[in-house]
């Protein structure tokens, strides 16, 4: 069962704002297809996004560079998956890549009705695994608070 997914793409001057970086949202927008790739290919279903959580703006990314975007489970839930993605800028006529984003995005599989589905467990594989699992509970039990 997958559970990671590298998403490629270059991005274009209708993408940049007048200091000729990309917008946020572009990259929010490729993230999250990112994470419902990952969330599909995982469940074998249909999936919605929850939630986007601590997305933060490392560096700016400008227009002509490539963008790989990946995602991989962390953790889940009974009928969610919690996802880490991740945003690498590369200059590709000098190979330069730096992080630009990162946040977490939690997805929900659906049904054939459209009704919260089950998903598949997953269990961490390393300690680092079970630290980004703890971590997620933790976003999660924050997100309910605040509910």
């Amino acid at each position: 069962m997958n559970r990671d997914w590298t998403l490629i793409e270059t991005l274009l001057p209708q993408d940049t704002n007048q200091a000729g970086s990309i917008f946020g949202g572009v990259l929010m927008s490729l993230m999250d297809k990112a994470a419902a790739i990952t969330a599909w290919r995982y469940t074998r279903c249909d999936v919605v996004t929850a939630g986007a959580e601590e997305i933060a703006f490392i560096r700016p990314v400008r227009v002509g560079e490539v963008v790989k975007v990946e995602a991989r489970v962390v953790c889940t839930g009974r009928t969610s998956i919690d996802m880490a993605v991740t945003v690498e800028a590369e200059d590709v006529f000098t190979g330069e890549s730096r992080e630009a984003a990162r946040g977490y995005f939690t997805m929900v599989a659906l049904d054939k009705e459209g009704n919260p589905a089950e998903v598949p467990h997953w269990t961490p594989g390393t300690d680092d695994g079970r630290r980004q699992c703890e971590a997620a509970l933790k976003r999660r039990a924050r997100r309910r608070e605040r509910e």
